[in-house]
């Protein structure tokens, strides 16, 4: 049995998801969908806002090349945000690690 806590997802971070999601797997710029992602956007709270920010970043990572472009037209100051994220995300996906490993038996 796991003492780790589960993740609980707040109601509003999953609705900015999902509208952040429909926006960025639409085959063009949409308004209403950028929209939606704002309205969305404005509900979260700074923790969520964080998290969302660094969930947008790895999408950058791996989708389209206009991902940021939209996320740019939907808040600039968000775009910055999974900028300065993105830059700290590992460069191949995994974690990097620090020193030499612990080594159990």
């Amino acid at each position: 049995m796991s003492s780790v806590p589960e993740l609980q997802l707040s109601q509003s971070f999953k609705l900015a998801q999902r509208a952040f999601a429909s926006l960025l797997d639409a085959a063009h710029f949409d308004a209403s969908l950028a929209m939606a992602g704002r309205v969305r956007m404005a509900a979260l709270d700074k923790l969520d806002l964080a998290r969302l920010t660094r969930w947008l970043a790895w999408q950058t990572l791996v989708r389209n090349p206009q991902a940021l472009a939209r996320i740019e037209r939907v808040d600039q100051r968000l775009a910055a945000g999974v900028l300065h994220a993105r830059a700290r995300l590992p460069a191949n996906g995994r974690p990097a690690l620090s020193g030499s490993p612990r080594r159990t038996a």
